[in-house]
């Protein structure tokens, strides 16, 4: 059934245009004609708006600091940064990008199926032989799972954008949505989620098992958290204090200063430095998934 799948996806995504086109027109349809992304996005539409919901009772008590937990001069003064033009601006771009850290979680394990699942389904060799050219194939994957990524960005952003002013007004305070420090973070949101798709794509492409590759994309994911007090841990024995930025190295890690309005850890490097990072990350991941696809055998 799936191989009668993808042989129909590349005929009806149309005769006539470049293969690369008619590549790329198949790949969503075999996504969009499957269950798996659809429940992607459903689940993913569920967290993103129980995200929200939790970021919004976080930011209601930093503007309303409950005094059992602060005394009276510390709630006043927490209230006030908070209630402050760059407070305010730093919360609206965090609601704006509300469950970030783990919503590219979504568009990571989408993209290792995107590519696995042809092996999974032992589907890849009717792919390889109607395109020979297999550096073309896993480039429309790598453009369908880069689409992927920016959809789940573009839903994230839309109910964000329609809960944040609400919140916003419920509580008295006001900013620009339009203004410098929400739309870094919106636009690093979406570059964030793009390149994780990618990364997964490239990840499942050069591992190939799709059981092997969605442990080892968790495992990669959720370790990377573990980088911020390893790293403590080296700055303790070695007194050095570049090392407490050296957390930036671990990809999710990246991600994360690089979309964080401000410091997202005590002397985290600026943001562009995990843009960077997790970028390179992406590129070696897919350039090594073309070179290995193109030298393996395809079953």
């Amino acid at each position: 059934m799936t191989a009668l799948l993808d042989s129909a996806a590349l005929d009806q995504a149309g005769d006539t245009g470049t293969t690369p086109v008619r590549l790329l027109r198949a790949e969503f349809m075999k996504i969009r004609t499957t269950s798996t992304g659809w429940l992607f996005l459903t689940g993913f539409i569920m967290f993103t708006v129980l995200a929200l919901t939790i970021n919004g009772f976080g930011s209601h008590y930093q503007l309303h600091p409950q005094q059992g937990l602060a005394s009276g001069a510390q709630a006043l003064a927490q209230a006030a940064q908070a209630r402050s033009p760059a407070g305010v601006a730093t919360m609206a771009a965090s609601m704006m990008t509300s469950g970030q850290r783990i919503g590219v979680l979504f568009a990571l394990l989408l993209g290792v199926l995107i590519v696995t699942s042809e092996f999974a389904n032992q589907t890849a060799a009717v792919t390889f032989v109607t395109v020979p050219r297999r550096a073309t194939v896993i480039m429309a994957k790598v453009y369908a799972a880069a689409c992927c990524g920016a959809l789940f960005w573009l839903v994230s952003t839309v109910l964000a954008a329609v809960a944040t002013p609400l919140f916003l007004y419920s509580q008295h305070v006001s900013t620009s949505l339009a203004g410098w420090d929400v739309t870094r973070s919106v636009l690093l949101n979406l570059l964030g989620f793009v390149a994780w798709g990618v990364f997964g794509l490239g990840l499942g492409a050069v591992l190939r098992s799709q059981t092997g590759s969605l442990f080892a994309a968790i495992g990669v994911y959720a370790g990377s958290f573990g980088a911020e007090p390893f790293f403590s841990e080296l700055h303790n024995l070695f007194h050095q204090y570049w090392i407490l930025a050296a957390p930036v190295i671990a990809p999710a890690v990246a991600s994360e200063v690089m979309v964080t309005s401000g410091p997202a850890f005590p002397y985290a490097p600026p943001g562009w430095v995990g843009g960077v990072i997790l970028t390179g990350y992406t590129l070696a991941l897919v350039a090594a998934g073309i070179a290995l696809t193109k030298r393996r055998d395809v079953i």
